[in-house]
């Protein structure tokens, strides 16, 4: 669990592949949470896809959401990406 550094807001950092166990929990139980926790929030009711149109500019919050690059294109089309990153809190 974090705190987010400007809402004060409880959150968590979930990612199936990258989560190996909860502090305090047995191992098997973990999992299983972790497992119920990734399937959640890829509900369709948590998702935005975004359909991609020549000058557009996204930004998101990266302690409140999760997000995943999806090769929606086909060869030999090239996605030209210009990417920053925000300095930030460390998470507490």
């Amino acid at each position: 669990m974090r705190t987010h550094p400007r809402t004060g807001r409880k959150c968590l950092y979930v990612m199936r592949d990258d989560c190996t166990g909860i502090d305090g929990m047995e191992s098997d139980a973990a999992e299983a949470l972790i497992a119920a926790l990734a399937d959640h929030i890829i509900k369709p009711a948590f998702v935005y896809r975004h359909q991609w149109r020549p000058g557009d500019v996204l930004m998101w919050d990266n302690c409140m959401v999760q997000h995943r690059a999806i090769q929606d294109y086909d060869m030999p089309q090239r996605r030209l990406m210009h990417r920053t990153t925000m300095g930030g809190a460390v998470p507490a």
